[in-house]
């Protein structure tokens, strides 16, 4: 018998009590209305019916617990033997390659972004450099020209912001060292993006936008990295040296 089976006739033993119940003060109340027609037979087999409806929902109760006792110890094994399968079937390999593999992809990310942006910095720090001799150099033809309109009772010459700030506007390229970028004026801008950033993004698009994976990824940010990285060697059993071994093809 089931515990759903059980239950149900429980609750049919428990109704057949309260009605054998209700008909024994039923008739007691008619005894004591002064109805002469109840014989003692009569009340006294109604109480027996009463006495057996309640003995048979004790035994009820009892199947019952004997039935939610039968399912959970059924549920148990079964649940010890998954755990048993998992155990003797848990191939770890397949999470030692990924993780190689993960690795040494960020790795490469990080590299490939260092050398760009290593690229971007050195062509910024150049065209930056340019530019202020640039304006430097237009600044005193500025002076100048304005010394000689005033020998001549003339007004300074005016000139645009855009023409102080951007004279390398003129060969056709503009930069900044913060964040180090460089843009040639109708063809295209190169914005350097730092490798940590990169790596961090790379990460949140591989987590799709999950919660609970993006709480997980901010535990491990919060924490240093040598303590994370010990924590994960001492979860994953094997990790420290499969990362030392080359991936499995």
């Amino acid at each position: 018998m089931t515990p759903a089976d059980a239950r149900e006739a429980l609750d049919t033993a428990r109704t057949e009590a309260a009605e054998a119940h209700a008909t024994v003060e039923a008739l007691a109340e008619r005894v004591r209305d002064g109805d002469e027609h109840v014989t003692p037979e009569e009340l006294a087999g109604q109480r027996s019916l009463a006495d057996l409806a309640g003995l048979r929902v004790e035994a009820a109760e009892r199947k019952l617990a004997a039935a939610v006792g039968a399912d959970r110890d059924a549920r148990a094994k079964a649940v010890a033997a998954a755990a048993r399968k998992l155990i003797s079937q848990d191939d770890m390999q397949p999470v030692y390659d990924a993780a190689k593999a993960a690795v040494e992809a960020l790795q490469h990310l990080v590299a490939v972004s260092e050398a760009r942006t290593e690229r971007i910095k050195a062509v910024s720090v150049e065209a930056v450099h340019i530019n202020d001799e640039l304006k430097a150099v237009a600044r005193t033809a500025v002076e100048a020209a304005g010394k000689a309109e005033l020998a001549q009772g003339r007004g300074v010459p005016i000139r645009t912001t855009a023409e102080e700030a951007w004279p390398s506007g003129a060969y056709g390229f503009r930069a900044q060292t913060f964040p180090a970028t460089v843009t040639v004026l109708g063809e295209g801008t190169a914005t350097a993006v730092r490798p940590g950033r990169m790596a961090a993004s790379v990460l949140a698009l591989a987590l799709n936008d999950d919660r609970q994976l993006a709480g997980e990824a901010r535990e491990v940010f919060n924490a240093s990295f040598g303590a994370t990285i010990e924590r994960l060697m001492a979860e994953v059993p094997g990790l420290d040296e499969a990362l030392r071994k080359p991936a499995r093809n």
